[in-house]
Protein backbone atom coordinates (compact mmCIF):
# COMPACT_ATOMS: atom_id res chain seq x y z
CA UNK A 1 0.00 0.00 0.00
CA UNK A 2 1.31 3.41 -0.99
CA UNK A 3 0.73 4.80 2.50
CA UNK A 4 2.73 2.11 4.22
CA UNK A 5 5.99 4.02 4.35
CA UNK A 6 4.32 7.28 5.38
CA UNK A 7 1.84 6.03 8.00
CA UNK A 8 2.35 2.40 8.93
CA UNK A 9 -0.26 2.36 11.76
CA UNK A 10 -2.98 3.66 9.45
CA UNK A 11 -2.02 1.27 6.65
CA UNK A 12 -2.16 -1.67 9.02
CA UNK A 13 -5.48 -0.47 10.42
CA UNK A 14 -6.99 -0.07 6.95
CA UNK A 15 -5.81 -3.48 5.80
CA UNK A 16 -7.66 -4.95 8.79
CA UNK A 17 -10.84 -2.93 8.19
CA UNK A 18 -12.99 -6.06 8.49
CA UNK A 19 -12.16 -6.12 12.21
CA UNK A 20 -13.43 -2.59 12.89
CA UNK A 21 -13.46 -1.22 15.59
CA UNK A 22 -10.71 -3.46 16.97
CA UNK A 23 -8.34 -2.11 14.32
CA UNK A 24 -8.62 1.57 15.27
CA UNK A 25 -5.35 3.39 15.89
CA UNK A 26 -6.67 5.24 18.92
CA UNK A 27 -8.64 3.00 21.24
CA UNK A 28 -10.66 4.20 24.19
CA UNK A 29 -11.70 0.85 25.59
CA UNK A 30 -10.45 -2.70 26.03
CA UNK A 31 -10.67 -5.35 23.33
CA UNK A 32 -13.73 -7.13 24.72
CA UNK A 33 -15.90 -4.03 24.26
CA UNK A 34 -14.54 -3.40 20.77
CA UNK A 35 -15.14 -7.03 19.82
CA UNK A 36 -18.76 -6.73 20.98
CA UNK A 37 -19.19 -3.67 18.75
CA UNK A 38 -17.80 -5.63 15.80
CA UNK A 39 -20.21 -8.51 16.43
CA UNK A 40 -23.21 -6.16 16.53
CA UNK A 41 -22.53 -4.99 12.99
CA UNK A 42 -22.87 -8.53 11.65
CA UNK A 43 -25.31 -10.26 13.99
CA UNK A 44 -27.74 -7.55 15.11
CA UNK A 45 -31.40 -8.60 15.04
CA UNK A 46 -33.06 -7.05 13.26
CA UNK A 47 -30.09 -6.07 11.06
CA UNK A 48 -29.76 -2.29 10.90
CA UNK A 49 -27.44 -2.49 7.88
CA UNK A 50 -28.49 -4.04 4.58
CA UNK A 51 -26.98 -7.33 3.43
CA UNK A 52 -28.21 -6.87 -0.13
CA UNK A 53 -25.48 -5.25 -2.23
CA UNK A 54 -28.07 -4.23 -4.82
CA UNK A 55 -29.61 -1.80 -2.34
CA UNK A 56 -26.33 -0.08 -1.42
CA UNK A 57 -26.14 3.68 -1.82
CA UNK A 58 -23.98 6.08 0.17
CA UNK A 59 -24.13 9.77 -0.64
CA UNK A 60 -21.09 12.10 -0.36
CA UNK A 61 -20.83 15.89 -0.56
CA UNK A 62 -17.26 17.24 -0.55
CA UNK A 63 -15.67 20.68 -0.67
CA UNK A 64 -13.50 21.38 -3.71
CA UNK A 65 -10.70 23.84 -2.84
CA UNK A 66 -9.92 24.63 -6.47
CA UNK A 67 -13.48 25.36 -7.58
CA UNK A 68 -14.51 26.74 -4.19
CA UNK A 69 -17.75 24.82 -4.10
CA UNK A 70 -19.28 21.54 -2.96
CA UNK A 71 -19.90 18.62 -5.29
CA UNK A 72 -21.86 15.38 -4.87
CA UNK A 73 -20.99 11.78 -5.62
CA UNK A 74 -22.41 8.38 -4.66
CA UNK A 75 -21.06 4.95 -3.85
CA UNK A 76 -23.38 2.15 -4.95
CA UNK A 77 -20.99 -0.74 -4.29
CA UNK A 78 -17.96 -1.57 -2.19
CA UNK A 79 -15.75 -1.11 -5.24
CA UNK A 80 -17.21 2.36 -5.85
CA UNK A 81 -16.66 3.18 -2.20
CA UNK A 82 -13.00 2.24 -2.41
CA UNK A 83 -12.58 4.57 -5.38
CA UNK A 84 -14.29 7.36 -3.43
CA UNK A 85 -11.84 6.83 -0.58
CA UNK A 86 -8.84 7.24 -2.89
CA UNK A 87 -7.99 3.66 -3.82
CA UNK A 88 -7.04 2.48 -7.28
CA UNK A 89 -7.27 -1.04 -8.61
CA UNK A 90 -5.03 -2.97 -10.97
CA UNK A 91 -4.74 -6.57 -12.05
CA UNK A 92 -1.71 -8.56 -10.90
CA UNK A 93 -0.21 -10.02 -14.12
CA UNK A 94 1.15 -13.05 -12.32
CA UNK A 95 -2.05 -14.12 -10.56
CA UNK A 96 -4.81 -12.24 -12.40
CA UNK A 97 -6.18 -11.04 -9.07
CA UNK A 98 -7.40 -7.48 -8.53
CA UNK A 99 -5.07 -5.49 -6.31
CA UNK A 100 -5.78 -2.17 -4.63
CA UNK A 101 -3.43 0.71 -3.82
CA UNK A 102 -4.33 3.81 -1.86
CA UNK A 103 -3.29 7.19 -3.18
CA UNK A 104 -2.12 9.84 -0.70
CA UNK A 105 -5.13 12.15 -1.24
CA UNK A 106 -5.53 14.78 1.41
CA UNK A 107 -8.88 14.99 3.16
CA UNK A 108 -11.37 17.50 1.91
CA UNK A 109 -11.77 20.60 4.06
CA UNK A 110 -15.35 19.54 4.62
CA UNK A 111 -17.04 16.26 3.80
CA UNK A 112 -20.64 15.22 4.39
CA UNK A 113 -21.53 11.51 4.29
CA UNK A 114 -25.21 10.57 4.28
CA UNK A 115 -26.25 7.11 5.46
CA UNK A 116 -29.94 6.54 4.97
CA UNK A 117 -32.68 3.98 4.43
CA UNK A 118 -36.18 3.94 3.00
CA UNK A 119 -37.44 4.86 6.47
CA UNK A 120 -36.30 4.65 10.07
CA UNK A 121 -37.83 1.17 10.31
CA UNK A 122 -35.75 -0.09 7.35
CA UNK A 123 -32.02 -0.97 7.27
CA UNK A 124 -29.50 1.64 6.17
CA UNK A 125 -28.32 1.32 2.58
CA UNK A 126 -24.81 0.20 3.41
CA UNK A 127 -23.42 -3.28 4.09
CA UNK A 128 -21.43 -4.12 7.23
CA UNK A 129 -18.25 -4.58 5.14
CA UNK A 130 -18.65 -1.16 3.53
CA UNK A 131 -19.39 0.51 6.86
CA UNK A 132 -16.29 -1.04 8.43
CA UNK A 133 -14.14 0.17 5.52
CA UNK A 134 -15.64 3.66 5.60
CA UNK A 135 -15.34 4.03 9.37
CA UNK A 136 -11.80 2.63 9.36
CA UNK A 137 -10.71 5.10 6.70
CA UNK A 138 -12.00 8.00 8.78
CA UNK A 139 -11.10 6.34 12.12
CA UNK A 140 -14.63 6.88 13.43
CA UNK A 141 -15.10 6.24 17.13
CA UNK A 142 -17.08 3.02 17.78
CA UNK A 143 -19.79 4.84 19.75
CA UNK A 144 -21.40 5.68 16.41
CA UNK A 145 -22.53 2.05 16.18
CA UNK A 146 -24.82 2.64 19.16
CA UNK A 147 -26.60 5.36 17.24
CA UNK A 148 -26.91 3.35 14.02
CA UNK A 149 -28.41 0.37 15.82
CA UNK A 150 -31.72 2.22 16.40
CA UNK A 151 -32.64 1.74 12.73
CA UNK A 152 -34.72 -1.11 11.28
CA UNK A 153 -36.70 -1.51 14.49
CA UNK A 154 -40.43 -2.32 14.12
CA UNK A 155 -42.67 0.75 14.53
CA UNK A 156 -43.98 -0.44 17.90
CA UNK A 157 -40.40 -0.96 19.18
CA UNK A 158 -38.71 2.18 17.90
CA UNK A 159 -36.11 3.40 20.34
CA UNK A 160 -37.40 6.95 20.67
CA UNK A 161 -36.01 7.05 24.18
CA UNK A 162 -32.43 6.42 23.10
CA UNK A 163 -30.39 9.58 23.21
CA UNK A 164 -26.73 10.25 23.81
CA UNK A 165 -23.69 12.45 23.42
CA UNK A 166 -20.17 11.04 23.06
CA UNK A 167 -16.95 12.96 22.58
CA UNK A 168 -13.34 11.99 22.13
CA UNK A 169 -10.58 14.57 22.26
CA UNK A 170 -6.95 13.96 21.35
CA UNK A 171 -5.25 17.30 21.87
CA UNK A 172 -1.78 17.48 23.48
CA UNK A 173 -1.49 19.93 26.35
CA UNK A 174 0.94 22.79 25.86
CA UNK A 175 2.73 21.86 29.05
CA UNK A 176 4.05 18.58 27.63
CA UNK A 177 5.42 17.27 24.35
CA UNK A 178 5.31 13.55 25.00
CA UNK A 179 1.90 12.98 26.55
CA UNK A 180 -1.44 13.24 24.75
CA UNK A 181 -4.47 13.65 26.92
CA UNK A 182 -7.42 11.56 25.89
CA UNK A 183 -10.74 12.81 27.10
CA UNK A 184 -13.94 10.97 26.43
CA UNK A 185 -17.34 10.97 28.10
CA UNK A 186 -20.89 9.96 27.44
CA UNK A 187 -24.15 11.59 28.36
CA UNK A 188 -27.36 9.66 27.88
CA UNK A 189 -30.95 10.59 28.43
CA UNK A 190 -31.04 8.65 31.67
CA UNK A 191 -27.53 8.83 33.11
CA UNK A 192 -24.13 10.44 32.92
CA UNK A 193 -20.92 8.50 33.16
CA UNK A 194 -17.30 8.70 32.04
CA UNK A 195 -15.78 6.26 29.61
CA UNK A 196 -12.38 5.04 30.74
CA UNK A 197 -9.53 5.58 28.29
CA UNK A 198 -7.50 2.41 27.98
CA UNK A 199 -4.14 2.75 29.75
CA UNK A 200 -1.34 3.02 27.26
CA UNK A 201 -3.63 4.08 24.41
CA UNK A 202 -1.75 5.51 21.44
CA UNK A 203 -1.88 9.12 20.33
CA UNK A 204 -4.48 10.44 17.97
CA UNK A 205 -4.69 8.89 14.49
CA UNK A 206 -2.12 11.08 12.69
CA UNK A 207 -1.85 10.30 8.95
CA UNK A 208 0.39 12.85 7.26
CA UNK A 209 -0.30 11.53 3.74
CA UNK A 210 -4.02 12.26 4.19
CA UNK A 211 -3.48 15.60 5.90
CA UNK A 212 -4.38 14.40 9.38
CA UNK A 213 -2.41 15.79 12.29
CA UNK A 214 -3.93 13.57 14.98
CA UNK A 215 -4.86 16.68 16.95
CA UNK A 216 -8.59 16.40 16.68
CA UNK A 217 -11.86 15.82 18.44
CA UNK A 218 -14.82 13.62 17.55
CA UNK A 219 -18.46 13.96 18.53
CA UNK A 220 -21.41 11.59 18.26
CA UNK A 221 -24.93 12.65 19.16
CA UNK A 222 -28.51 12.39 17.98
CA UNK A 223 -31.42 14.81 17.84
CA UNK A 224 -35.12 14.32 17.16
CA UNK A 225 -37.73 16.43 15.48
CA UNK A 226 -41.42 16.13 14.68
CA UNK A 227 -42.91 16.34 11.20
CA UNK A 228 -46.48 16.54 9.97
CA UNK A 229 -47.01 13.60 7.61
CA UNK A 230 -50.69 14.19 6.88
CA UNK A 231 -52.81 17.32 6.61
CA UNK A 232 -51.76 20.88 7.32
CA UNK A 233 -52.10 23.53 10.02
CA UNK A 234 -55.71 24.26 9.01
CA UNK A 235 -56.81 20.61 8.95
CA UNK A 236 -59.03 19.14 11.61
CA UNK A 237 -57.33 17.25 14.42
CA UNK A 238 -58.51 13.89 13.12
CA UNK A 239 -57.17 14.71 9.65
CA UNK A 240 -53.59 15.30 10.85
CA UNK A 241 -50.82 12.84 11.52
CA UNK A 242 -47.39 13.48 13.03
CA UNK A 243 -44.24 11.41 13.41
CA UNK A 244 -41.12 11.78 15.54
CA UNK A 245 -37.94 11.45 13.47
CA UNK A 246 -34.39 11.15 14.68
CA UNK A 247 -31.06 11.92 13.07
CA UNK A 248 -27.69 10.52 14.16
CA UNK A 249 -24.62 12.74 13.76
CA UNK A 250 -20.89 12.11 13.82
CA UNK A 251 -18.39 14.96 13.56
CA UNK A 252 -14.61 15.14 13.39
CA UNK A 253 -12.51 18.27 13.36
CA UNK A 254 -8.74 18.41 12.89
CA UNK A 255 -7.55 21.38 14.90
CA UNK A 256 -4.23 21.71 13.04
CA UNK A 257 -5.52 21.18 9.49
CA UNK A 258 -9.01 22.64 9.85
CA UNK A 259 -10.65 19.67 8.11
CA UNK A 260 -14.14 18.58 9.12
CA UNK A 261 -16.05 15.35 8.60
CA UNK A 262 -19.80 14.97 9.03
CA UNK A 263 -21.64 11.63 8.99
CA UNK A 264 -25.41 11.56 9.35
CA UNK A 265 -27.84 8.65 9.49
CA UNK A 266 -31.48 9.33 8.71
CA UNK A 267 -34.57 7.41 7.67
CA UNK A 268 -34.86 9.24 4.35
CA UNK A 269 -32.17 11.09 2.44
CA UNK A 270 -33.90 14.32 1.51
CA UNK A 271 -35.35 14.99 4.97
CA UNK A 272 -31.94 16.20 6.12
CA UNK A 273 -29.97 16.58 2.89
CA UNK A 274 -32.10 19.53 1.77
CA UNK A 275 -30.94 21.40 4.89
CA UNK A 276 -27.32 20.63 4.03
CA UNK A 277 -27.85 21.66 0.42
CA UNK A 278 -29.28 25.00 1.47
CA UNK A 279 -26.33 25.65 3.77
CA UNK A 280 -23.65 24.50 1.31
CA UNK A 281 -24.70 26.24 -1.91
CA UNK A 282 -27.55 24.18 -3.28
CA UNK A 283 -27.72 21.46 -5.89
CA UNK A 284 -25.77 23.51 -8.44
CA UNK A 285 -22.80 23.90 -6.10
CA UNK A 286 -22.81 27.66 -5.64
CA UNK A 287 -20.34 29.11 -3.18
CA UNK A 288 -21.94 28.92 0.28
CA UNK A 289 -22.63 32.19 2.04
CA UNK A 290 -22.44 30.93 5.62
CA UNK A 291 -19.41 28.64 5.37
CA UNK A 292 -15.78 29.53 4.79
CA UNK A 293 -12.66 27.34 4.68
CA UNK A 294 -9.96 29.95 4.11
CA UNK A 295 -8.27 29.43 7.49
CA UNK A 296 -8.36 27.14 10.50
CA UNK A 297 -10.46 29.50 12.57
CA UNK A 298 -12.93 29.99 9.70
CA UNK A 299 -13.16 26.20 9.29
CA UNK A 300 -13.85 25.91 13.00
CA UNK A 301 -16.54 28.60 12.81
CA UNK A 302 -18.10 26.77 9.87
CA UNK A 303 -18.26 23.57 11.91
CA UNK A 304 -20.20 25.43 14.60
CA UNK A 305 -22.59 26.66 11.92
CA UNK A 306 -23.31 23.06 10.92
CA UNK A 307 -23.99 22.17 14.55
CA UNK A 308 -26.47 25.03 14.71
CA UNK A 309 -28.11 23.77 11.52
CA UNK A 310 -28.51 20.35 13.14
CA UNK A 311 -30.08 21.90 16.22
CA UNK A 312 -32.41 24.07 14.17
CA UNK A 313 -33.38 21.00 12.16
CA UNK A 314 -34.41 19.33 15.42
CA UNK A 315 -36.43 22.38 16.51
CA UNK A 316 -38.66 22.44 13.43
CA UNK A 317 -42.42 22.05 13.89
CA UNK A 318 -42.30 21.48 17.65
CA UNK A 319 -44.52 24.49 18.24
CA UNK A 320 -47.08 23.13 15.78
CA UNK A 321 -46.95 19.67 17.35
CA UNK A 322 -47.45 20.98 20.86
CA UNK A 323 -50.43 23.03 19.67
CA UNK A 324 -51.81 20.00 17.81
CA UNK A 325 -51.71 17.89 20.99
CA UNK A 326 -53.26 20.69 23.03
CA UNK A 327 -56.09 21.08 20.52
CA UNK A 328 -56.60 17.32 20.21
CA UNK A 329 -56.77 16.74 23.95
CA UNK A 330 -59.07 19.74 24.45
CA UNK A 331 -61.38 18.49 21.71
CA UNK A 332 -61.45 14.92 23.05
CA UNK A 333 -61.88 15.81 26.71
CA UNK A 334 -63.77 19.12 26.84
CA UNK A 335 -67.17 17.42 27.08
CA UNK A 336 -65.98 15.60 30.20
CA UNK A 337 -65.98 18.88 32.15
CA UNK A 338 -69.45 20.09 31.16
CA UNK A 339 -72.97 18.69 30.97
CA UNK A 340 -74.55 15.99 33.07
CA UNK A 341 -72.47 13.80 35.32
CA UNK A 342 -73.73 10.68 33.57
CA UNK A 343 -74.23 10.79 29.82
CA UNK A 344 -74.33 8.38 26.91
CA UNK A 345 -71.54 10.45 25.31
CA UNK A 346 -69.02 8.87 27.67
CA UNK A 347 -67.92 5.57 26.15
CA UNK A 348 -64.91 3.26 26.53
CA UNK A 349 -63.78 4.52 23.12
CA UNK A 350 -63.51 8.02 24.64
CA UNK A 351 -61.19 6.65 27.30
CA UNK A 352 -59.11 4.93 24.62
CA UNK A 353 -58.72 8.21 22.68
CA UNK A 354 -57.63 10.08 25.80
CA UNK A 355 -55.12 7.36 26.73
CA UNK A 356 -53.65 7.44 23.20
CA UNK A 357 -53.18 11.22 23.30
CA UNK A 358 -51.68 11.05 26.79
CA UNK A 359 -49.04 8.58 25.55
CA UNK A 360 -48.31 10.88 22.61
CA UNK A 361 -47.75 13.78 24.99
CA UNK A 362 -45.58 11.65 27.28
CA UNK A 363 -43.37 10.57 24.36
CA UNK A 364 -43.09 14.17 23.21
CA UNK A 365 -42.00 15.30 26.68
CA UNK A 366 -39.38 12.54 26.77
CA UNK A 367 -38.00 13.56 23.36
CA UNK A 368 -37.92 17.23 24.33
CA UNK A 369 -36.00 16.35 27.47
CA UNK A 370 -33.53 14.25 25.43
CA UNK A 371 -32.93 17.09 22.97
CA UNK A 372 -32.32 19.48 25.86
CA UNK A 373 -29.74 17.14 27.38
CA UNK A 374 -27.92 16.63 24.07
CA UNK A 375 -27.84 20.35 23.32
CA UNK A 376 -26.66 21.07 26.85
CA UNK A 377 -23.85 18.54 26.40
CA UNK A 378 -22.93 20.02 23.02
CA UNK A 379 -22.77 23.50 24.52
CA UNK A 380 -20.75 22.25 27.47
CA UNK A 381 -18.26 20.51 25.20
CA UNK A 382 -17.30 23.69 23.38
CA UNK A 383 -17.20 25.65 26.60
CA UNK A 384 -14.71 23.12 27.97
CA UNK A 385 -12.82 23.09 24.67
CA UNK A 386 -12.16 26.80 25.12
CA UNK A 387 -10.47 25.96 28.41
CA UNK A 388 -8.39 23.08 27.02
CA UNK A 389 -4.67 23.83 26.97
CA UNK A 390 -4.23 21.98 23.69
CA UNK A 391 -6.77 24.09 21.79
CA UNK A 392 -4.56 26.81 20.34
CA UNK A 393 -7.41 28.73 18.63
CA UNK A 394 -9.20 29.74 21.79
CA UNK A 395 -8.31 33.41 21.39
CA UNK A 396 -9.20 33.54 17.69
CA UNK A 397 -12.47 31.68 18.21
CA UNK A 398 -13.60 33.05 21.56
CA UNK A 399 -16.22 35.33 20.07
CA UNK A 400 -17.48 32.66 17.70
CA UNK A 401 -17.83 30.12 20.50
CA UNK A 402 -19.59 32.71 22.67
CA UNK A 403 -22.14 33.36 19.92
CA UNK A 404 -22.59 29.63 19.37
CA UNK A 405 -23.15 29.02 23.07
CA UNK A 406 -25.70 31.82 23.21
CA UNK A 407 -27.69 30.46 20.26
CA UNK A 408 -27.68 26.95 21.70
CA UNK A 409 -28.81 28.38 25.04
CA UNK A 410 -31.70 30.17 23.33
CA UNK A 411 -32.80 26.92 21.68
CA UNK A 412 -32.53 25.08 24.98
CA UNK A 413 -34.80 27.68 26.58
CA UNK A 414 -37.28 27.28 23.71
CA UNK A 415 -37.31 23.51 24.15
CA UNK A 416 -37.69 23.97 27.91
CA UNK A 417 -40.79 26.09 27.26
CA UNK A 418 -42.27 23.36 25.06
CA UNK A 419 -41.43 20.81 27.74
CA UNK A 420 -43.26 22.82 30.41
CA UNK A 421 -46.32 23.09 28.19
CA UNK A 422 -46.16 19.36 27.51
CA UNK A 423 -45.90 18.45 31.20
CA UNK A 424 -48.86 20.69 32.01
CA UNK A 425 -50.78 19.05 29.17
CA UNK A 426 -49.95 15.59 30.57
CA UNK A 427 -51.26 16.63 34.00
CA UNK A 428 -54.46 18.04 32.49
CA UNK A 429 -54.95 14.89 30.43
CA UNK A 430 -54.35 12.66 33.45
CA UNK A 431 -56.89 14.60 35.52
CA UNK A 432 -59.51 14.49 32.80
CA UNK A 433 -58.88 10.80 32.21
CA UNK A 434 -59.48 10.14 35.90
CA UNK A 435 -62.66 12.20 35.75
CA UNK A 436 -63.80 10.24 32.71
CA UNK A 437 -63.07 6.99 34.55
CA UNK A 438 -65.23 8.14 37.47
CA UNK A 439 -68.07 9.04 35.14
CA UNK A 440 -67.82 5.71 33.32
CA UNK A 441 -67.82 3.90 36.66
CA UNK A 442 -70.85 5.90 37.79
CA UNK A 443 -72.60 5.03 34.56
CA UNK A 444 -71.77 1.36 35.00
CA UNK A 445 -72.99 1.49 38.62
CA UNK A 446 -76.28 3.06 37.55
CA UNK A 447 -76.80 0.37 34.95
CA UNK A 448 -76.16 -2.31 37.55
CA UNK A 449 -78.68 -0.63 39.86
CA UNK A 450 -81.25 -0.56 37.08
CA UNK A 451 -80.71 -4.22 36.33
CA UNK A 452 -81.02 -5.06 40.01
CA UNK A 453 -84.27 -3.09 40.30
CA UNK A 454 -85.77 -4.74 37.25
CA UNK A 455 -84.79 -8.15 38.55
CA UNK A 456 -86.34 -7.35 41.92
CA UNK A 457 -89.62 -6.23 40.33
CA UNK A 458 -89.72 -9.35 38.18
CA UNK A 459 -89.19 -11.43 41.32
CA UNK A 460 -92.21 -9.78 42.97
CA UNK A 461 -94.35 -10.49 39.89
CA UNK A 462 -93.29 -14.12 39.94
CA UNK A 463 -94.20 -14.37 43.63
CA UNK A 464 -97.70 -12.96 42.93
CA UNK A 465 -98.17 -15.36 40.02
CA UNK A 466 -97.03 -18.24 42.18
CA UNK A 467 -99.51 -17.35 44.93
CA UNK A 468 -102.33 -17.02 42.39
CA UNK A 469 -101.47 -20.39 40.93
CA UNK A 470 -101.64 -22.02 44.32
CA UNK A 471 -105.07 -20.39 44.95
CA UNK A 472 -106.60 -21.68 41.71
CA UNK A 473 -104.86 -25.04 41.67
CA UNK A 474 -107.29 -26.88 44.07
CA UNK A 475 -110.40 -25.57 42.29
CA UNK A 476 -109.00 -26.60 38.90
CA UNK A 477 -108.17 -30.02 40.23
CA UNK A 478 -111.67 -30.45 41.74
CA UNK A 479 -113.33 -29.19 38.57
CA UNK A 480 -111.55 -31.82 36.57
CA UNK A 481 -112.28 -34.59 39.06
CA UNK A 482 -116.08 -33.83 39.08
CA UNK A 483 -116.43 -35.22 35.55
CA UNK A 484 -117.86 -38.77 35.46
CA UNK A 485 -115.30 -41.36 34.49
CA UNK A 486 -112.89 -38.51 33.81
CA UNK A 487 -114.69 -37.80 30.53
CA UNK A 488 -115.48 -34.22 29.60
CA UNK A 489 -118.78 -33.15 27.96
CA UNK A 490 -120.03 -29.72 26.96
CA UNK A 491 -122.78 -27.99 28.98
CA UNK A 492 -123.90 -24.41 28.36
CA UNK A 493 -125.31 -24.03 31.87
CA UNK A 494 -122.10 -25.29 33.37
CA UNK A 495 -120.13 -22.76 31.31
CA UNK A 496 -122.33 -19.90 32.53
CA UNK A 497 -121.97 -20.97 36.13
CA UNK A 498 -118.22 -21.36 35.66
CA UNK A 499 -117.90 -17.87 34.20
CA UNK A 500 -120.09 -16.38 36.99
CA UNK A 501 -117.73 -17.80 39.55
CA UNK A 502 -114.31 -17.58 37.89
CA UNK A 503 -114.45 -14.07 36.36
CA UNK A 504 -115.10 -12.26 39.65
CA UNK A 505 -112.56 -14.45 41.36
CA UNK A 506 -110.00 -13.68 38.64
CA UNK A 507 -110.61 -9.93 38.91
CA UNK A 508 -110.34 -10.09 42.70
CA UNK A 509 -107.14 -12.15 42.40
CA UNK A 510 -105.58 -9.70 39.93
CA UNK A 511 -106.48 -6.77 42.13
CA UNK A 512 -105.05 -8.48 45.17
CA UNK A 513 -101.90 -9.29 43.16
CA UNK A 514 -101.50 -5.65 42.10
CA UNK A 515 -101.96 -4.47 45.67
CA UNK A 516 -99.48 -7.03 46.90
CA UNK A 517 -97.00 -5.99 44.16
CA UNK A 518 -97.34 -2.26 44.95
CA UNK A 519 -96.86 -2.85 48.66
CA UNK A 520 -93.79 -5.02 48.03
CA UNK A 521 -92.33 -2.51 45.52
CA UNK A 522 -92.90 0.34 47.98
CA UNK A 523 -90.97 -1.54 50.64
CA UNK A 524 -88.23 -2.16 48.02
CA UNK A 525 -87.99 1.56 47.18
CA UNK A 526 -87.47 2.42 50.84
CA UNK A 527 -84.77 -0.23 51.19
CA UNK A 528 -83.13 -0.04 47.68
CA UNK A 529 -83.80 3.19 45.76
CA UNK A 530 -82.32 3.34 42.23
CA UNK A 531 -82.08 5.50 39.11
CA UNK A 532 -84.67 3.25 37.48
CA UNK A 533 -87.29 4.78 39.76
CA UNK A 534 -86.12 8.30 38.84
CA UNK A 535 -86.53 7.54 35.12
CA UNK A 536 -90.11 6.32 35.76
CA UNK A 537 -90.93 9.36 37.86
CA UNK A 538 -91.18 7.36 41.05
Amino acid sequence: MALLTQSAPFAQSYERCNTYPQNLIYKTSYRGVLKAYEARLETAEPPFLTHDEKEVKVHFRDWDDLKQRFFDHDAVSEEALRYQLGEQSHVDPSTGATMWNMLPLRDSKCRFIFLYGESSTKPLKITPRMLKRLFTYHQVMPAMIDFLSVFAQPPEKRELGFSGFFDQVTLPHKSTTTHVAGMSHQVTANSKQHLTVRPGASHGPAVAALGRSGRQYQLCYNLKRVARTKGNARSEVDDQNWSIQQNEFHHQFDVSEGTALWISAKGRLMDYRKEVLELTGGVHGNKPEDLSFESRDRCFASSLTVHLMNCYWASQDWRGYVKFLEDAIEQKTRHILIGEWISDDFTPESLQDVQFLEEKATNAAMVLDANIEVMTSLRGFYEKLQEHNGFDMKDLCAEVVLGFVQQITDMIHTFAGYKRRMKLLIEVTENRKNLLLQKLQSRATRKMEDLTTMSYRETIVMKVITVGTFVFLPATFVSYQDQPDGQASYSGLALERWLEVTVPLTVVTVLMGLVAFMLADRRRKRRLPSSFDEKRGA
